[in-house]
């Protein structure tokens, strides 16, 4: 087991103002929106350089408060372990992930790695964030598209995608535990017939 030291500190890591490098690149900035991730480019200091929209709405939701000024406590704890890191492993370019909860209630994977540009001899951060729950929702309605499922399975299977147990997904249908049972089994039947047509 490796032990962190606490020598690395980013105490105001701040958000600077993105709109001098959307002027100067507006092509790798209408990129960067267009990710479904939340992405930040930080400094070694911990100032963000870059973040598109989905990375500062993310990042209101993981610190509860409106403010988009500073980065949120628990990436900026991700951000001190990976310039730790470099001192362990100077050889090895490693990524961090950690998940998180948010204020919302959303589950948000968070990555960051080294991001090395050639133009440059400075070292950037890059970290992306990902909403699990948005994802889990996504998939689970394309499935019930495949799968064909009715309505009130779809409502059932894109709770049960969200790791809600029965009783949850009872509850929140107003149905009863049994009927989640039945609604699960002629799921799961409808996508083990999909399943065997695509595998014929």
């Amino acid at each position: 087991m490796v032990t962190m030291s606490s020598s690395t500190t980013l105490s105001n890591s701040r958000f600077i103002a993105p709109q001098a490098t959307q002027a100067n690149l507006p092509l790798l900035s209408a990129v960067l929106e267009g990710f479904v991730d939340g992405i930040l480019v930080l400094t070694e200091d911990g100032t963000c350089i870059h973040s598109n929209q989905k990375g500062r709405a993310l990042c209101r939701d993981l610190s509860g408060s409106d403010s988009s000024n500073f980065l949120p406590p628990s990436l900026k704890a991700m951000c001190v372990h990976l310039l730790e890191s470099r001192e362990f492993y100077p050889e090895t370019l490693l990524v961090l992930t950690q998940e998180f909860t948010s204020c919302s209630g959303q589950q948000i994977r968070a990555r960051i790695q080294w991001l090395e540009l050639p133009a440059t001899t400075s070292a950037y951060l890059l970290m992306s964030l990902e909403n699990q729950t948005r994802a889990a929702h996504t998939s689970a309605m394309l499935e019930a598209v495949q799968y064909n499922l009715t309505p009130r399975e779809r409502a059932v299977w894109v709770l049960r995608r969200a790791n809600r147990t029965y009783d949850e997904i009872a509850q929140e249908l107003y149905i009863t535990v049994n009927t989640v049972k039945r609604h699960l089994k002629s799921i799961y039947a409808k996508r083990k017939e999909v399943t065997e047509a695509i595998a014929n």
